[in-house]
Formats: structure tokens, C-alpha cells, sequence
């Protein structure tokens, strides 16, 4: 709720829409990560490569249908708060892998 505080009405919604977009990415991309994993261990590199694949791929059509126009969004807001929250939630996302396998 503090997102919206220091933004104007149109930088606000942009903020949130790069937030949620980010927050369904992650998901996806932490699906795929264990996905990958419970079938073999070994293939955590290979999870973690292609959710950064998936990653970026939001993150250049993010950029694409917020700069062409076609989003109708301010594209500075969006894609700050878009890549802001996605780095932050990949920063914590051997946290979430740890405590899902146990391991320490």
C-alpha cells in the first residue's frame, strides 16, 4: 500500500502493473525451477537458466509494448518497478529453493 504514496495516478497503476507482472514471472519461473528438479537434481542450473531466459523475454515485451505505446502505460514506472521486483525476488529465491528441499 506504500507504493502508492509518492506516485501520481498514472505512475501509480504503472508501478503496480510491473509489480504483479513481476510477481506472476517469478512464480512461473520458480515453477519451472522445481519442476526441473524434482525429476533430477542435477538439473537446478538448467531450471535456473531458463526461468532467467523467461526473465528477460517479460522484461524485452515489457519494454517493447510499453515504449510502442500499445500498454498505454508510463514506461519508466513499469519497468523500473518490473525489474526492480524481479531482481529482488531472484535475490531471494535460493532461500525459497532451501527451505523447500530442507537442506542447509
Amino acid at each position: 500500500m506504500l507504493v502508492g504514496l509518492g506516485f501520481r495516478p498514472p505512475d501509480r497503476i504503472a508501478v503496480w502493473v510491473g509489480l504483479s507482472a513481476a510477481w506472476l514471472v517469478q512464480l512461473a519461473a520458480f515453477a519451472i525451477l522445481l519442476a526441473a528438479t524434482r525429476r533430477r537434481p542435477k538439473l537446478v542450473v538448467a531450471g535456473w537458466t531458463a526461468g532467467t531466459i523467461l526473465r528477460m523475454a517479460v522484461i524485452g515485451l515489457a519494454a517493447w509494448l510499453t515504449l510502442g505505446g500499445a500498454l498505454d502505460l508510463p514506461p519508466e514506472p513499469t519497468l523500473v518497478a518490473l525489474v526492480a521486483a524481479l531482481f529482488a525476488l531472484l535475490v531471494l529465491e535460493p532461500v525459497v529453493f532451501r527451505y523447500h528441499y530442507g537442506t542447509r
